[in-house]
């Protein structure tokens, strides 16, 4: 999941870790941390498969800065083609997607925008749907007032996640 951040990132400029962890740290939002002995594994995997660098450089106070490869960028290219899986890190991958469509030709900006879309109605229609079978079927279960306001809470945030995408898609014409 971070191999895609970390390769768009770099495509935008050299980074060291420290700028690497702080944006992501930033981008995931304020409870996530990621930790160095996650990061520097990564990163070293990545240098061995030849789709970035770790340099040496003077310039960066001590920091090492690492560069992105024509390897990295065909890589980034594939994980962004890749079809997102529907599980515990999704919407973590759509946020590192949509945070690099420019990167990317029109087309596949649109066809990871339309998935996306896809998969947040469908996750709207599935909570809605629940909201009504708990009303008709359990409205006096000890359990329903509780049921009920969490799923209005994934129906409000599944709502906010399209306006999202169609302000990025406005942006983006």
């Amino acid at each position: 999941m971070y191999e895609l951040y970390i390769l768009g990132q770099l495509l935008y400029a050299d980074r060291s870790a420290y700028k690497l962890r702080f944006i992501l740290e930033n981008i995931l939002g304020a409870n996530r941390k990621v930790s160095f002995g996650v990061l520097y594994p990564l990163l070293e995997k990545m240098e061995t498969a030849g789709t970035l660098m770790i340099i040496e450089d003077l310039d960066w106070h001590g920091k090492k800065k690492i560069h992105v490869t024509a390897a990295g960028r065909d890589r980034f290219l594939e994980l962004m083609r890749e079809p997102v899986k529907h599980n515990a890190h999704m919407d973590d991958i759509y946020l590192f997607k949509l945070n690099s469509l420019n990167l990317v030709d029109n087309n596949l900006a649109k066809k990871i925008m339309m998935d996306f879309r896809e998969k947040k109605q469908a996750q709207r229609d599935r909570y809605t749907e629940n909201i009504s079978r708990l009303t008709l079927n359990h409205a006096d279960a000890p359990f329903f007032k509780s049921a009920l306001q969490a799923n209005k809470l994934q129906v409000v945030l599944a709502n906010t996640y399209l306006d999202y995408v169609d302000m990025i898609e406005s942006e983006l014409e």
